[in-house]
């Protein structure tokens, strides 16, 4: 149970799984990539997560898994992870996304921070 996540144009498209969908009540995330302010890989997936409050639509399987979004005194997260599988982390420009940072489990997670990068970086 992984996210599918790519670089689609300008944005980066995010698609959840169907149980992580059911539970952040989310399919699908676009974020644009002028938000894009860092890109890393976190081996600890729960390092990932922020202090903040689970907001509505955020659940969990101790253990297992999380999804859905916690709220802070920054703005808002997404979260979509597996337990045990590193982490892809996205940390937005608030002003111009929904969310404040995306945690996400994907397949490839060096590949993917990478691509952002390459993407999102200012043409010289």
């Amino acid at each position: 149970m992984r996210v599918r996540a790519r670089v689609d144009g300008g944005r980066l498209l995010v698609r959840l799984p169907w149980r992580m969908a059911v539970a952040a009540r989310r399919r699908v995330v676009r974020a644009p990539l002028e938000a894009v302010s860092e890109v890393r890989v976190e081996p600890s997936w729960w390092r990932a997560l922020r202090l903040g409050t689970p907001g509505r639509h955020y659940r969990f399987r101790a253990g297992r898994w999380c999804a859905g979004e916690l709220v802070h005194a920054r703005g808002r997260d997404l979260v979509a992870l597996v337990a045990g599988e590193p982490a892809l982390v996205v940390d937005l420009l608030h002003p111009r996304s929904p969310y404040a940072r995306l945690a996400l489990s994907v397949p490839d997670p060096h590949g993917l921070a990478a691509a952002l990068r390459h993407s999102a970086a200012p043409d010289t």
